[in-house]
């Protein structure tokens, strides 16, 4: 038994335990209250009522609080066994799970995938819903199939080193690099390829690098992009590189 549902089951067995107490005691006090009452009305039918009470309280003594414990360890396990995976809680892995959502799209493009090898737009789609669902692997392969097809791209070759950067748990490995290089011998200004890029600067600290290549991405008039964001980043760059020099 993991440690989670062994911390469950002693946390239920507590508050059930609490409960069969709390709910002994009340009716230890309402049947002595009830018989006191019904001896000042007549002292003749007081053993009747005595014995009368005794099985009233013993069937709601054993029934009422038996089938409220019944229905909290059902409700329990229930929201237990429907919320997912919980024996690796305290392994320290990365959950590998994808929203149901991305993984839905990742399905429906595999379909189309392999129903049309060839299809370009497809294959985008395919990459896309792959790196959402933080499958970076999956989305450089179907990228690499994808400029097979049509040759060097750069926004392809972006989205590329992207995602092996990523794949890469954010290393810029050698294939990385060259794929970078490539892109930017393309298209010296492309969206993916300079993100990437000032990103990983900002992130290490190396803030004049990260405005130099969100400063180039500005000069992009090709492809959409939120220019305030853009420029915004730059302003808390920018102050971050006065911190520093201060």
């Amino acid at each position: 038994m993991n440690i989670l549902a062994l911390g469950i089951a002693i946390c239920l067995s507590i508050f059930i335990g609490l409960f069969w107490l709390h709910h002994s005691a009340y009716n230890r006090n309402l049947s002595s209250t009830v018989v006191k009452n019904n001896s000042r009305v007549t002292k003749g039918v007081s053993k009747a009522v005595n014995v009368e009470l005794d099985e009233f309280n013993g069937l709601a003594t054993a029934h009422y609080p038996f089938g409220m414990s019944v229905i909290v360890l059902i409700f329990s396990i229930s929201i237990y066994a429907s919320g997912g995976h919980f024996q690796g809680w305290d392994q320290g892995r990365v959950d590998g799970n994808v929203d149901y959502l991305v993984a839905a799209n990742i399905t429906k493009g595999r379909m189309q995938v392999e129903q049309q090898p060839q299809d370009e737009m497809a294959l985008m789609a395919l990459a896309q819903s792959y790196a959402e669902g933080g499958l970076y692997a999956d989305s450089v392969e179907t990228l690499t199939q994808l400029i097979s097809l049509v040759g060097n791209d750069a926004e392809l070759l972006g989205m590329k080193a992207t995602s092996m950067y990523y794949r890469d748990a954010r290393t810029f490995w050698p294939e990385t690099k060259q794929v970078i290089d490539t892109a930017l011998s393309i298209q010296s200004d492309e969206l993916h390829t300079r993100m990437l890029l000032a990103t990983d600067a900002y992130l290490n600290g190396e803030y004049a690098i990260a405005i130099k290549h969100w400063r180039i991405l500005l000069t992009n008039q090709s492809q959409p992009f939120n220019r305030q964001s853009i420029t915004n980043a730059i302003i808390k760059a920018e102050f971050q590189l006065d911190e520093m020099n201060q």
